[in-house]
């Protein structure tokens, strides 16, 4: 299979689109936007996210440091879009969308599941991030951004 014929097919597999925020060693805030986030356990509550060698983020996600898996709503496109643009990173917190008094996250998530990192898992260009969900918060009505085939789902 060639790389291309992989990209192609997985362009069918809709995903939610979340915003992975941390704070590294120095106070220093991080958030990237993640399809590959994935429920890993419910004994104990665990998620798994894959985040790429070269996101600014990824240094940080080390065994036992704090991380918010923010889960957006259909309307907050536009924090996905400054979440993934490298040109916009020293843009993402210049905004009123956060709550930053500890572990960052966004403060209109859909959900917001806040957790410990227990283990990484070096695969080629990525790592697998485990972590133990510690909290999670919710709102109601189910009204999650999607994407797929190269873009947001309506």
């Amino acid at each position: 299979m060639t790389k291309e014929q992989f990209l192609i097919a997985m362009r069918s597999l809709a995903a939610s689109v979340s915003v992975i925020s941390a704070r590294d060693a120095t106070g220093k805030t991080y958030a990237m936007t993640a399809s590959s986030v994935t429920s890993l356990s419910i004994d104990p509550p665990a998620i798994l996210v894959c985040v790429n060698k070269e996101a600014s983020i990824h240094d940080t996600l080390v065994k036992d440091v704090s991380l918010c898996i923010n889960i957006l709503q259909k309307n907050q496109q536009e924090i996905a879009n400054l979440c993934s643009s490298k040109d916009l990173e020293s843009q993402r917190f210049e905004n009123d969308f956060w709550d930053i008094s500890d572990t960052p996250f966004l403060k209109n998530a859909q959900a917001s599941i806040f957790c410990k990192i227990d283990q990484t898992v070096p695969y080629h260009s990525h790592t697998i991030v485990l972590a133990k969900a510690l909290k999670a918060e919710s709102k109601g009505e189910f009204n999650t951004l999607m994407y797929a085939d190269g873009g947001y789902l309506n």
